[in-house]
């Protein structure tokens, strides 16, 4: 085929682009699905919008610059999207403080859905920190840390709670996410920042600088 383009490209020289454009319009009548126009009302609206973006870049300018555009474009769309994911449930609980009675009925803030940058915001409008109790928990158990900024946040809300002389415990932490708070906090974990260890707590890692993992074992399951 290379050879026959190239053998006859005096004769293809002499087809008006007219024409060429012509073929090609009818090549894409014959190979376009139209039947995946019905799935306009179904298909998402971001994804539908990554799929005219990525359309149009094509079009204008070049199908490399429409893949790294769309990359982006979808990646950003997935952060959003599961930003808006996390919520709480509140129950009671039973906590066992280090120091003072036993506490029966304690209120738990119970965390669904992950905890990163794009979600933080979300995470620290859940707490009601003037009308809580002096003692509280967060259970992570639905939920997990993924990074620095996850870390911060969880920080900043023992941080409002200890201004107001109450503490916080936090509960089904990784191993290594729980001794990371404490490097990340300026001079460690105050004592109304309190985290609980258990046998049934996760093994995760958390995407976070060099300097705050240089004294914290990565935990491997198993």
């Amino acid at each position: 085929l290379a050879l026959g383009i190239v053998a006859c490209a005096p004769l293809l020289g002499q087809i008006p682009v007219v024409a060429l454009v012509g073929v090609m319009l009818l090549v894409c009548q014959s190979t376009f699905s139209w039947g995946s126009l019905r799935l306009l009302g179904k298909v998402p609206n971001l994804d539908l919008f990554i799929i005219s973006l990525v359309t149009f870049v094509t079009v204008k300018d070049d199908l490399a610059k429409a893949v790294l555009i769309g990359t982006i474009t979808s990646a950003l769309g997935f952060a959003w999207k599961q930003s808006t994911t996390i919520s709480a449930t509140i129950s009671q609980t039973k906590l066992d403080p280090p120091s003072g009675p036993t506490l029966p009925n304690v209120k738990s803030y119970n965390i669904n859905g992950p905890l990163f940058f794009a979600s933080t915001q979300a995470f620290s409008r859940i707490f009601r920190v003037k009308e809580d109790p002096d003692d509280i928990v967060i259970d992570f158990t639905g939920s997990r840390v993924f990074d620095h900024s996850a870390l911060e946040a969880i920080n900043n809300i023992a941080d409002r709670y200890g201004a107001l002389g109450k503490r916080v415990y936090l509960r089904h932490l990784s191993k290594d996410c729980a001794r990371l708070l404490g490097n990340v906090h300026e001079g460690g974990l105050p004592p109304y920042e309190v985290v609980e260890s258990n046998p049934n707590d996760p093994f995760y890692g958390v995407a976070e600088k060099p300097e705050f993992y240089k004294d914290v074992p990565v935990p491997k399951s198993g």
